[in-house]
C-alpha cells in the first residue's frame, strides 16, 4: 500500500462525460480534487406565500468527521426538520464532485416531522483541509437553499518522514553516519512494525514504538521512530540504499519504503570541465552525433597517500560502450598531494545512447589503493 510514502499532494485530472437528458446536453465532471460544482438537472420549486409556511431546520449543517484514509468512503445522515406550519418540500440541487446524496431526489416533510438525507463522499487524495457539500432547494422563503457540508482531513494510511529521499550528504569514512525519521498514522490507532531490511549491507535500521507523549506532540494515533546508520566505507562516489519496513495493519502485511542517499568523498578531489558534478560523481556528456564520439578529461587530486601509485585493477561499465583510463601526472609537484589524469570516452562503435537522471549509465572503477577502493561514476548522455 505504501510506495516510499512520500506525502507529496497531487491534483488528479477531471474526466468529462457528455450525456443527454430530455434533449439537453449536460457536462458532468468526475474525479476532481478541487471543489468544483457539478452541473445537474435542476427542478424549479414554487414558493407559495399564501397560507401556512414551512420552516426548514438542519440540526447539524456541518459534520466534522475528523480523519479518513485516502480511498476510503464515508457516509453521514443529516437530519432536516420542518418546524413550520405548512408542508416542506426538498429537492436535490447540486453537489461538489466527491459528494453524493444517496436515494434522494425530492421529498416532502409534513409540519412537525423530520427526514434524513444521507451524504456519501470519498477521499481521493491526501488533503489536510478536505471539505465537500451538497445543496438542497426548499420552499421555505427564508431559506431557499440549504447546504449539507462535511469537513475533515484525508490522510494516507502511513506517513514516513522526512518525505521523499533521505539525503545524508557526505558520509563519514571513519565512523557510522546516523540518520533518523518516523513512520506514523493519523487514521490507524494500531499497527505494528518489528523489522527493517535494506538493499545495502552497510545500512542497519531499528524501529522503536513512539511514546504516548511523542504521539500527542505529533498529533498522530500510532507511530514508530526510525533510527539507522550507514557504516564507513572506502568507496568513492554516490551511495544509495532502499529500506523496507515490514509490518502489519488491519490484519494484513503492510510495508513501508524509503530511500537514503549520500556520497563518500575520501581523501580525493576530482575536478573537470562544465558537465562534471563532483558531489554526485556525475558526468553530463550532453547531446552529440554518435559518429563524432565524445570524451571528457578529469583530474583527480589525492592527498596523504602512503600506499604507492594508484593503479586501476578493474573497470565495469554499464553499458559497456564506455572506456576509462587513468595515469599519474609525474610532472605535478605538491606536498602530500598527487595528481592523476582521467579520461572517460564513448567507444567509436557505440550505438545511439540515451541515459538520464532516472536511468544513468554507470562506471565502477576498482583500484589497488585502500584510500580509494572503488570509484562509482554516473553518466548522462544522448547520442544519435
Amino acid at each position: 500500500m505504501l510506495n516510499r510514502l512520500k506525502m507529496i499532494k497531487t491534483s488528479p485530472i477531471c474526466s468529462s462525460v457528455i450525456v443527454s437528458l430530455m434533449g439537453l446536453m449536460l457536462l458532468i465532471s468526475g474525479g476532481c480534487e478541487e471543489k468544483i460544482e457539478v452541473a445537474e438537472p435542476k427542478k424549479e420549486i414554487k414558493i407559495d406565500l399564501t397560507g401556512p409556511q414551512p420552516k426548514v431546520v438542519v440540526e447539524e449543517p456541518l459534520h466534522e468527521f475528523g480523519n479518513m484514509e485516502v480511498g476510503e468512503t464515508l457516509k453521514h445522515d443529516f437530519v432536516i426538520r420542518n418546524d413550520g406550519e405548512g408542508p416542506l418540500t426538498l429537492i436535490k440541487d447540486r453537489s461538489t464532485c466527491k459528494c453524493t446524496m444517496a436515494d434522494f431526489e425530492e421529498r416532502e416533510v409534513p409540519p412537525g416531522e423530520s427526514t434524513t438525507i444521507t451524504l456519501e463522499w470519498i477521499g481521493k487524495a491526501e488533503d489536510p483541509n478536505f471539505s465537500q457539500a451538497a445543496y438542497i432547494k426548499t420552499n421555505d422563503n427564508t431559506a431557499k437553499e440549504i447546504a449539507l457540508t462535511v469537513a475533515g482531513r484525508v490522510d494516507k494510511t502511513f506517513e514516513i518522514t522526512p518525505a521523499g529521499i533521505w539525503n545524508l550528504g557526505e558520509l563519514n569514512r571513519d565512523k557510522p553516519t546516523s540518520f533518523s525519521g518516523k513512520i506514523t498514522s493519523r487514521v490507524l490507532e494500531d499497527f505494528e512494525f518489528k523489522e527493517a531490511e535494506s538493499s545495502n549491507p552497510l545500512v542497519s535500521v531499528n524501529v522503536i514504538p513512539m511514546t504516548p507523549e511523542q504521539l500527542k506532540e505529533d498529533d498522530v494515533k500510532a507511530g514508530y521512530l526510525i533510527e539507522g546508520e550507514v557504516k564507513p566505507n572506502n568507496e568513492i562516489g554516490e551511495f544509495e540504499a532502499s529500506v523496507t519496513l515490514k509490518g502489519k495493519a488491519k490484519g494484513e502485511e503492510q510495508n513501508g519504503y524509503f530511500t537514503i542517499n549520500g556520497f563518500y568523498s575520501g581523501p580525493i578531489q576530482i575536478v573537470g570541465p562544465a558537465g562534471w558534478k563532483a558531489t554526485e560523481m556525475l558526468l553530463v556528456m550532453g547531446r552529440f552525433e554518435k559518429e563524432a564520439g565524445k570524451s571528457f578529461n578529469l583530474s583527480m587530486f589525492l592527498r596523504d597517500n602512503e600506499n604507492g601509485p594508484v593503479e586501476v585493477l578493474d573497470v565495469k561499465a554499464d553499458p559497456d560502450f564506455f572506456t576509462f583510463d587513468m595515469t599519474k601526472d609525474e610532472n605535478f609537484k605538491a606536498e602530500n598531494r598527487e595528481r592523476y589524469k582521467m579520461k572517460i570516452a564513448v567507444k567509436p562503435d557505440a550505438p545511439p545512447l540515451n541515459f538520464d537522471r532516472d536511468n544513468p549509465a554507470r562506471i565502477e572503477v576498482t583500484t589497488n589503493n585502500p584510500l580509494i577502493g572503488k570509484m562509482n561514476f554516473k553518466i548522462h548522455i544522448l547520442s544519435y
